[in-house]
């Protein structure tokens, strides 16, 4: 059987699907279709007044990544059936994130390609949010798939296609670092802000960026003036 965290990776793109207003965060009607559609697709009876219970005592509206997790752990995850269909779940999944994420103005590939270009991404995805390949891991990868597909290798062509993503790294981890401070907002993770075991928001605009470490700021000054 699957582990459960090659499970929550394409689930994790249906989340953030549902999260239109990019603020972690996902309306509790969108959430019950989800649960519904994972507990048919995972062939676990699905309860339909649990998620009800369970956010009883929430009624500020959306539910958050870390809010619907321990839902999800309780409720779906732990109850999974051996026999239930993996490729389905992907499709489910890419079905909601895909027009999120994909145009297909610009696909070099077909749709059908596409989705199986997405599956093995995950499969090889790091177990950290958001997902993402190791360089060497992905040039090892296409290196095989060539091979096998006897097309020559163009080594200048990936060696440019890195320093690419070597330098988005690099921005984003200087836009991070002069934030001093938003780490633990950034971060997706649980309450330890070192520990990105969970979902949640992963990627800003400078000006986000701006603003949450204005608001970060304002609340760090009034804890001093409470001392």
């Amino acid at each position: 059987m699957l582990s459960r965290d090659e499970i929550l990776k394409p689930i994790w793109y249906a989340f953030t699907a549902l999260d239109v207003d990019r603020n972690g965060k996902v309306s509790k009607s969108q959430l019950k279709v989800l649960s519904h559609n994972l507990c048919t697709i995972l062939k676990i009876p699905h309860n339909t007044s649990a998620l009800e219970e369970h956010f009883k005592d929430d009624d500020e509206g959306p539910v958050s990544t870390q809010g619907y997790m321990p839902y999800l752990n309780m409720f779906i995850l732990d109850k999974i059936q051996a026999n239930f269909d993996f490729n389905e779940l992907n499709k489910m999944c890419w079905t909601l994130s895909a027009p999120k994420h994909i145009s297909g103005k610009h696909l070099l590939i077909s749709e059908a390609d596409t989705f199986k270009v997405w599956c093995i991404f995950n499969f090889l995805s790091e177990d950290k949010y958001p997902l993402h390949i190791v360089t060497e891991e992905l040039e090892y990868f296409l290196r095989r798939l060539f091979a096998a597909m006897g097309c020559s290798w163009n080594e200048d062509r990936f060696e440019g296609y890195k320093m690419q993503l070597a330098n988005k790294t690099k921005n984003w981890k200087h836009k991070v670092s002069k934030h001093e401070g938003l780490l633990q907002i950034i971060q997706p993770g649980t309450k330890s802000p070192t520990k990105m075991t969970n979902w949640g928001q992963a990627a800003f605009t400078e000006t986000e960026l701006d603003e949450m470490e204005r608001i970060w700021q304002e609340n760090k000054n009034r804890s001093y003036d409470g001392q």
